[in-house]
């Protein structure tokens, strides 16, 4: 995993992202490559609007490669990237801990790369349902019981 911190201050320590990113991918037989980069909120809202044609600022943007070079031994999934400020204003709005949010958002992008939507009803439960599931087996709360 490759991992880009503008700011340091209030980010998971890697070794505690690599466990995150692990539960999601656990069945994966193979070495498996994503990058994050954590950024501020006028860069998130470029991005998001360069490639996903929203004009506004979002927690975490996933990016699929198309195209993937695989090998033996890696599998090169795709790019997070975090708004950690976005991250720590959702934690206080939330009343969690930071941690607990940047657990869900990476959990929520991992399966992002791995082809899950929220678009519709049904694939929205889909989604939630591997959230709830894995957040839980890290020992937090389910993430849609937030007081909003």
């Amino acid at each position: 995993m490759k991992y880009s911190v503008e700011i340091k201050k209030n980010i998971p320590k890697k070794k505690l992202i690599k466990k995150w990113v692990k539960k999601i991918i656990k069945n994966s037989i193979k070495k498996t490559i994503i990058t994050i980069k954590i950024v501020n909120k006028n860069k998130i809202k470029k991005l998001n609007y360069l490639y996903k044609h929203k004009n506004k600022q979002t927690n975490i943007l996933s990016f699929t490669i198309i195209d993937p070079q695989e090998n033996n031994n890696t599998f090169l999934m795709g790019d997070l990237v975090i708004c950690k400020s976005i991250i720590e204003k959702e934690s206080k709005k939330y009343c969690i801990k930071i941690s607990e949010r940047w657990a869900h958002m990476i959990i929520h992008g991992v399966l992002h790369l791995m082809g899950y939507v929220h678009n519709n009803l049904s694939s929205q439960k889909k989604m939630e349902t591997l959230e709830i599931k894995n957040m839980i087996s890290l020992g937090f709360k389910n993430p849609y019981f937030y007081n909003k």
